[in-house]
C-alpha cells in the first residue's frame, strides 16, 4: 500500500507542476522493465498495472516494444537465461513533457510495484571514446601492437597460420569510410537498410574508420594489417542513423539479432556516469540485460571501459556492480611501452578485465590530429595516434577473433565470452602501477592454455623434420618421435584457405606441391594429440 500512496503523491506533484511549468518541452524516451512475473500480450497492457493508467493520463506517453527483436530470437535468448536474467517485458515510452516533469515521471514510475528499472535514455549522440592513385607504403611495421610485448603477440597466431578465419565481427558505433582503401576489398558493410545519419561528421565516423582498421584491415603489401584481416564479415551497427535517429538500444538489438554462438561484438561506445564521466556503455541497464542474453548464448562482447577516469569500485556504482557479471569482456587502456601503466583518463577498477594500448596506435583514417594523407585521398589516410580505451578495444577485439578462430580450428566449437576472457586475464602480462585495469594480453601464452585445455601438446620443430624450405615440387616430412600414430598433413594459403590435406602412415614420406602456386602457405601436421605448424614458401 505503500507504494501506492507514493504514487498518489507523486501524481498530485506532478499535476501541479504541469498546471504552470513554463518549461520547453521535449521529446524523451524512457526504457522500463517489469518482474517476469507480470504477463502482458501487448505493450499497452502495462497501462493495466495499477497506478501506470493514472500517470499516462496526467502525462501522455506511448508504450511501444522495447526490443526490437524478432519473437523467435527473443524466445532463443530467454531460454538459456542464467541467474534470472531475462530480457522479458522491457518497454519503451515516448513522451513529449518537460524535462522536469519527465524527471518526476520516472520517479513515479520507479514505485510501482513490479517495475525492476526505469531511467531515461540519451536522446543525443555520446561521443565515442577516443582520446582528449598513388602508391601506399607497407606501414605494418609501424603496428608495434601486432609484435611481442609491449604488444600483444599477434604475429605468433600469424605464424601459426591464425588471423580470424570461421569468425564473424559485429560492430557497434557510429560509422566508417567504406571506400577506404584498406577496406572496400574486404567482406565489410552495414546491415541492409541501413544509413549512416548525415549529422555523424568525420569526428565520428573516422573513429570507426580507425577501429576497422586494426581489427580488419587487408593483408596485402601496403597500408596496415588487421589482426583478423581474414574473419569472415564486419558489419558495423551504427547507433545513429538517417532511418532511426539516435538509437543505441536498437544498434545493440539489431548486432545481436544478427549473430550466433561463436560471433563477435565490439561496443566501441561509452555512457555517462558520475558528474557525467564516462564509463562502459553497459552502465545503461537495458544494454547491460542486452549484454547478458548475447554472453549467455555464446555471443563474445568486447566493450570500451570508457574515458571518463572513474573508479568503478567506488560507492556511487554499487548498483552496477550488484547487478553481477554480463559476461562482457571489459577493455582499459594502458601505454604502449612495456611499463604497461594505466593511462589516467581510463576507467578503471576490479570490473575491468583486460587493457591494451590505449595510445600511439597506428592504423587507418583521419581520427586524431597526426594524419598521413596518401596524394590528397581522403581513402588513403593513416594515424600513428589513435588512442583512448577505442584503440584499446579494436586491439582486444581483434586478438579475441583470432583466438576463438584458433579453438574453433582445434574443436569446431566456441568458447564464451567468460573463458576467452578468463584464459586471456590468466595468461597475459601483467599491468605496470597504479589504477587496476587487468592485463595486456599475449596470443602465445594464450593459445598455449588452450592447447593444455584441450591436452593438446605442441611437438618442437625437432620432432619432425619439414623441408626443404623454400620448397620446389616435393615436402619431405620425417617423423623423428617415437610415436606410433599416424599423421595427417594441411596446407592453408594465405587466406586461411585449405589447399591440400593428406594422410601419412610412414616415417619418412613425400608431398607433392608441383600443382600449387608459388607464394606463402601454412602446413599444419597433426599426430595423435600433438600438432606443429609451420609457414612454407613455395618458390
Amino acid at each position: 500500500m505503500n507504494s501506492i500512496k507514493n504514487i498518489a503523491f507523486l501524481v498530485l506533484l506532478l499535476s501541479s507542476l504541469n498546471s504552470y511549468c513554463q518549461t520547453e518541452t521535449t521529446k524523451s524516451v524512457i526504457y522500463i522493465k517489469f518482474d517476469a512475473s507480470f504477463n502482458f500480450d501487448k505493450p499497452k497492457d502495462i497501462l493495466n498495472v495499477e497506478g501506470i493508467s493514472k500517470l499516462q493520463d496526467d502525462f501522455p506517453f506511448e508504450v511501444e516494444k522495447g526490443l526490437a527483436f524478432s519473437d523467435e530470437k527473443l524466445k532463443a535468448l530467454n531460454s538459456v537465461s542464467k541467474n534470472n536474467t531475462t530480457l522479458k517485458n522491457i518497454f519503451k515510452l515516448k513522451t513529449s513533457v518537460s524535462s522536469e516533469n519527465t524527471t518526476f515521471l520516472i520517479e513515479a514510475l520507479k514505485t510501482i510495484d513490479g517495475v525492476i528499472y526505469c531511467y531515461q535514455s540519451h536522446s543525443t549522440p555520446i561521443p565515442p571514446p577516443h582520446d582528449i592513385g598513388t602508391i601506399t607504403p607497407n606501414f605494418e611495421t609501424n603496428q608495434g601492437y601486432i609484435e611481442s610485448n609491449p604488444g600483444v603477440n599477434i604475429r605468433y597466431a600469424w605464424n601459426n597460420g591464425y588471423n580470424g578465419s570461421n569468425i564473424n565481427i559485429r560492430v557497434v558505433e557510429y560509422g566508417l569510410n567504406l571506400n577506404h582503401e584498406e577496406l572496400d576489398h574486404q567482406n565489410i558493410g552495414l546491415p541492409p537498410n541501413t544509413t549512416i545519419n548525415s549529422g555523424a561528421n568525420t569526428t565520428y565516423t573516422e573513429h570507426g574508420t580507425s577501429v576497422a582498421g586494426i581489427i580488419f584491415s587487408d593483408s596485402g603489401t601496403y597500408g596496415t594489417t588487421g589482426l583478423a584481416y581474414n574473419a569472415n564479415e564486419y558489419i558495423l551497427y551504427p547507433e545513429w542513423t538517417e532511418e532511426t535517429g539516435y538509437d543505441r538500444v536498437l544498434a545493440v538489438t539489431n548486432a545481436i539479432q544478427n549473430s550466433t554462438a561463436g560471433d563477435i561484438i565490439i561496443y566501441e561506445m561509452q555512457t555517462y556516469g558520475q558528474s557525467s564521466n564516462f564509463v562502459m556503455a553497459e552502465y545503461d541497464q537495458v544494454i547491460w540485460d542486452l549484454t547478458k542474453a548475447a554472453t549467455d548464448n555464446g555471443i563474445a562482447i568486447i566493450a570500451a571501459a570508457g574515458n571518463g577516469g572513474e573508479n568503478l569500485d567506488a560507492a556511487f556504482y554499487n548498483d552496477y556492480i550488484t547487478r553481477g557479471d554480463s559476461g562482457a569482456i571489459i577493455v582499459g587502456a594502458g601505454s604502449s611501452n612495456t611499463a604497461h601503466t594505466p593511462l589516467s583518463y581510463s576507467t578503471y577498477g576490479n570490473r575491468v578485465d583486460l587493457h591494451c594500448w590505449g595510445q600511439n596506435a597506428f592504423t587507418t583514417g583521419d581520427s586524431c590530429i597526426s594524419t598521413t594523407v596518401i596524394d590528397g585521398d581522403i581513402n588513403q589516410t593513416y594515424v600513428s595516434c589513435f588512442s583512448g580505451t577505442s584503440s584499446a578495444t579494436a586491439i582486444v577485439g581483434g586478438f579475441v577473433t583470432v583466438l576463438q578462430s584458433y579453438y574453433f580450428d582445434l574443436t569446431g566449437g566456441y568458447l564464451t565470452s567468460i573463458e576467452l576472457r578468463d584464459i586471456i586475464k590468466s595468461t597475459g602480462i601483467p599491468q605496470g602501477a597504479g589504477n587496476l585495469i587487468g592485463p595486456i594480453p599475449n596470443m602465445e601464452t594464450a593459445m598455449n592454455a588452450i592447447n593444455q585445455l584441450l591436452n593438446i601438446e605442441t611437438l618442437s620443430n625437432q620432432s619432425f623434420y619439414i623441408g626443404p624450405n623454400p620448397a620446389n615440387d616435393f615436402i619431405n616430412i620425417i617423423d623423428n618421435s617415437s610415436s606410433n600414430f599416424k599423421s595427417e598433413v594441411t596446407l592453408y594459403n594465405i587466406l586461411g584457405q585449405k589447399v591440400l590435406q593428406k594422410e601419412l602412415y610412414n616415417k619418412d614420406s613425400k608431398i607433392d606441391i608441383q600443382n600449387l602456386s608459388k607464394g606463402m602457405f601454412f602446413l599444419k601436421l597433426i599426430n595423435g594429440n600433438k600438432k606443429i605448424t609451420k609457414k612454407i614458401i613455395i618458390k
